[in-house]
């Protein structure tokens, strides 16, 4: 390979991640795939890996990180992953903290942590942020994923309970 081409192709490299960027749908899709698929979940983090600047990609990159430490076999690994899952989230969750979705993957993870990792503090803040937010979706079917999930996955109040149903 000739020095200018190498030149060009390190120059366009950033282009990767902009011109590769996966919508909210396909970043769905792919993770409910990659929920039990080791491969499946390592391509998804490739494709989201870079510099992000959509919160729910970011909060799909840390769901992803988490599901890294799922797969992972030696325990400082699984650790590693879910300590920067975790920092992730923090990142998605600053940058839109009324998004639901961005909540939603976070309590979707931290019920899943095993409690000596202390790392599940944010689920009644997120379930919180939800319930405030849950009728300013403007996606009905995530609207009613979300909802469904925190009724059979979380513990809620009547009043909780109630809010959810509508």
């Amino acid at each position: 390979m000739n020095r200018h081409v190498i030149i060009l192709f390190i120059a366009l490299l950033p282009l990767r991640s902009i011109a590769f960027a996966l919508s909210h749908e396909e970043a769905r899709k792919a993770f409910e795939g990659a929920l039990e698929d080791e491969n499946k979940t390592e391509l998804l983090l490739d494709n989201l890996s870079g510099t992000l600047s959509d919160p729910v990609l970011i909060a799909y990159r840390a769901a992803t990180e988490a599901l890294m430490g799922k797969f992972s076999y030696l325990p400082w690994n699984k650790y590693s992953w879910c300590k920067q899952s975790m920092t992730t989230f923090r990142e998605a969750v600053a940058a839109d903290p009324g998004n639901i979705e961005i909540r939603y993957l976070r309590i979707a993870i931290q019920i899943n942590l095993p409690s000596i990792l202390n790392m599940s503090g944010d689920i009644v803040e997120d379930k919180k942020n939800i319930l405030q937010n849950l009728d300013k979706s403007n996606n009905p079917a995530q609207q009613n994923k979300i909802a469904s999930f925190l009724l059979n996955n979380v513990a809620c109040t009547d009043t909780e309970k109630f809010v959810l149903k509508k």
